[in-house]
């Protein structure tokens, strides 16, 4: 056994490890300062001695709110401190954190002093700053903890509409890094980006891919993580070696790319996960890039499995064929196994639900014996062989080559007009045109029952119109599984985890301006107001724009704004950054920036796709 797989059965053990290995190398980059693994290991012991001396204990749950640049010192001292943390991200609403915050009851709130008033909204107790200087001799804390002791408690959507915690300990994680790190290589020469929320599990992979193994995290800012363009550029200027994204969020990506071209040298590795993957969208990007470097991996997971189940290479034969969504092979220390309705295993080739079994399994959902109990059952895998099997609802089948290939949700069954129709199977042939490029397919409630199909497509350039994907969906489905509603999208919203943002699709389907309001969503006979309006009126596809109109509330996404900006630029003789949409996204706010750059020539920009 390696020094390292000694060290290995606790986070903050294991990255002690590392940072005495590793003491003058740069840990983390957020906000444009670095720390070495010096300096990160004594911030993470200020906050960690601040806890201890709050009153915090082992085992105790610890909500952390704070902005993405203190992120992983927090992580950190709490882990440090025995505890686990609590992910609140601040750009949830009031209403979600405080749900949050009241159910785990913990003595103490970590935040920071821009946040405490906030904070004190929904929590009376003590709160910690997380704040701490890098020069400051902070005595390191390690209080014991086990290798089953919890590390954190990640709140996720649950179908009821509340959100469960899933309880994952140090083994969970500390087993996936090692695993993924003989599969993978990773080292001390990667660079990593956490762009992901640190209240969705990507970021754990994130985090702990580049600290235990000596590598450098770059923490990414909301603002470049929202900008396709920018983070790009990022991409480029940091050197960033492993970079992990959701299918939909590289597809914007991908489309930046096709302008910029940025030459991406030390990019060695893509992981995508987080939501099935058409490996169609890849074409593109392995056009130009071919599919040696970056290898692109598709990595299917979830929350109470840790982060990542199963990995399969992408090449550019996949992006080629229709052969579905394939998500390869389990990681080497779990096995899978498919099931029908009755929980028995399915014959090869046919679709099941994945059950999954090994040191992935999460301990259970937070205060909740019931919900735990029916998705983590103990069941047979063979004759005498019984062993604890978390659920997923997820449905797969396995190809004769014994690769497993993502068919859908269980759930994603709706009832339309007394017809019993499954979701996954009209997004399936809606993704089957060519030109398609992604799709999302809802009920006009966005729930398990509605009376009108809902559908949204991106489709390349030169794709088909509504009209023709509709006629094209007729020639290949039952009359009423043709959705009534069909749109085509520049790209589809996506959250603040990059998934697609299904409840951003409804209101839009539901507040669209109709033809009767636009009298009152004029602008105010402002020239360069009027020039600005028309262009967002033409992109969102909507019949006018006011000055109080936001452009994320009308429908505007991440690539979206690239045209928009790039439109204003060449039409508005503007020089602006794609950035000034996402920080003045109410029309009145973006023409005062557009004005403010405006130039007497438009500035070069690149070609639109």
């Amino acid at each position: 056994m390696t020094e390292r797989a000694e060290v290995a059965s606790t986070l903050p053990a294991w990255f002690a490890h590392q940072a005495a290995l590793s003491d003058r190398a740069i840990a983390l980059t957020a906000d444009g300062t670095s720390l070495s693994y010096a300096e990160l290991h004594r911030v993470a012991g200020c906050v960690a001695g601040r806890l201890v001396a709050a009153g915090v204990r082992p085992g105790d749950l610890v909500p952390v709110l704070v902005p993405r640049r203190h992120i992983v010192p927090a992580i950190l001292g709490v882990l440090m401190a025995g505890a686990a943390y609590v992910p609140l991200d601040p750009r949830h609403p009031d209403t979600r954190i405080a749900d949050i915050v009241g159910r785990v009851a913990a003595p103490v709130l970590l935040t920071t002093g821009d946040l405490t008033d906030r904070a004190g909204r929904w929590h009376s107790g003590p709160v910690v700053l997380a704040e701490a200087a890098p020069d400051v001799d902070c005595p390191p804390v390690h209080v014991p903890v086990g290798p089953d002791d919890l590390a954190y408690v990640m709140f996720t959507s649950g179908s009821t509409g509340t959100p469960k915690g899933v309880e994952v300990t140090h083994r969970n994680v500390t087993r996936l890094m090692a695993v993924t790190s003989g599969l993978y290589a990773l080292g001390p020469d990667d660079v990593w980006t956490m762009l992901h929320s640190f209240a969705f599990d990507f970021s754990v992979w994130e985090m702990w891919g580049a600290l235990l193994f000596g590598g450098r995290l770059v923490v990414v800012d909301d603002d470049k993580a929202r900008a396709p363009d920018e983070l790009l550029r990022l991409i480029d200027d940091e050197g960033v070696t492993v970079l992990s994204q959701t299918p939909s969020a590289l597809a914007a990506l991908i489309s930046a790319d096709e302008q910029q071209q940025a030459p991406l040298d030390r990019l060695r590795l893509v992981v995508l996960g987080g939501e099935r993957l058409d490996p169609a969208s890849l074409g593109a990007w392995f056009a130009r890039r071919g599919d040696a470097r970056p290898l692109v991996v598709n990595m299917y997971g979830i929350t109470e499995t840790t982060v990542h189940v199963t990995y399969r290479r992408i090449t550019a034969a996949d992006a080629a064929a229709d052969a579905g969504s394939p998500i390869g092979v389990p990681l080497p220390d779990l096995e899978i196994s498919l099931r029908n309705a009755d929980g028995e295993p399915t014959p090869d080739g046919e679709t099941g639900e994945i059950t999954i079994s090994g040191p992935g399994l999460a301990r259970g959902y937070f205060g909740d014996a019931d919900t735990t109990a029916r998705a983590f059952r103990t069941v047979s895998w063979g004759p005498g062989d019984l062993r604890r099997t978390y659920f997923s609802g997820d449905l797969a089948r396995r190809d004769a080559d014994g690769e497993l290939r993502y068919a859908g949700r269980r759930d994603e069954q709706v009832k339309v007009r007394g017809y019993r129709i499954e979701l996954g199977e009209i997004g399936a042939t809606v993704k089957a045109h060519p030109a398609v490029v992604d799709a999302c397919v809802l009920t006009d409630t966005g729930e398990s029952v509605g009376s009108t199909l809902l559908a949204w497509a991106t489709v390349r350039p030169g794709g088909p119109d509504a009209t023709a994907l509709r006629a094209f969906l007729a020639d290949r489905l039952p009359a009423h599984m043709v959705p009534g509603e069909l749109r085509i999208l520049d790209a589809l919203p996506l959250t603040a985890n990059g998934k697609v943002d299904r409840r951003a699709l409804l209101e839009r389907a539901r507040t669209a301006p109709t033809s009767a309001e636009p009298a009152a969503r004029q602008p105010r006979g402002d020239s360069l107001e009027e020039t600005v309006a028309a262009i967002w009126a033409e992109e969102l596809g909507v019949a006018g724009v006011g000055p109080e109109d936001d452009f994320f509330s009308l429908g505007g996404h991440s690539l979206m704004v690239i045209k928009v900006v790039n439109r204003t630029r060449r039409e508005a003789a503007a020089d602006i950054p794609v950035r000034a949409l996402f920080e003045a996204p109410v029309l009145a706010d973006f023409v005062a920036r557009v004005r403010a750059g405006t130039t007497t020539e438009a500035p070069p920009v690149p070609t639109e796709s």
